[in-house]
């Protein structure tokens, strides 16, 4: 990616909250969200369940530049402000055929601090005024009580349950 384009993906898509930093991925994450998916506590609530390997990390960053260009928000590293440490993942994603999806995830050392109901909160918050969104919806494991928790306090109401694309599992949250 050109200098100007992450300077252009920088302006347009980012934010923090008290203890994070949202910023669009750059290449140098492709190591980082290799480890975090390597990590089987972490990856089985997202996707297939599986760990992801450094070809689809580099396609992942590679949609998500092109998402930002194109919607304006996308999926990006999720950075702790104490350690400037990338710690996950977040953002809202744009599937074809459907409303905007908030997504996130972190690596399981930072499970437990709050950090995923901070950063659902700013999530919402700058899909509603930046990008001025007026649907978003959520996809879950329906197993996944800490995230489901999350939705419902940020009043996502549960639309359907099925199997996703993967034959997994899934519960469809709507907000708006």
């Amino acid at each position: 990616m050109a200098d100007s384009e992450q300077s252009i993906n920088s302006k347009q898509y980012g934010f923090e909250t008290s203890r994070l930093r949202l910023r669009p991925f750059a290449a140098a994450d492709v190591t980082r969200i290799v480890e975090i998916f390597a990590d089987s506590r972490v990856s089985k609530w997202v996707d297939d369940g599986t760990p992801i390997s450094e070809e689809q990390a580099k396609r992942w960053i590679a949609a998500s530049y092109a998402s930002v260009v194109k919607n304006g928000s996308s999926a990006g590293a999720i950075i702790e402000q104490s350690t400037g440490r990338m710690i996950g993942w977040g953002g809202i994603v744009h599937p074809e055929g459907t409303s905007p999806e908030i997504i996130y995830g972190f690596e399981f050392a930072a499970w437990g601090k709050g950090y995923g109901k901070e950063i659902a909160q700013a999530i919402v918050r700058d899909g509603n005024e930046r990008c001025r969104f007026s649907r978003l919806r959520a996809t879950v494991d329906p197993e996944n009580a800490a995230s489901i928790k999350i939705l419902k306090g940020l009043g996502f109401a549960l639309i359907s349950s099925g199997l996703d694309e993967n034959g997994l599992p899934t519960d469809v949250y709507r907000l708006g």
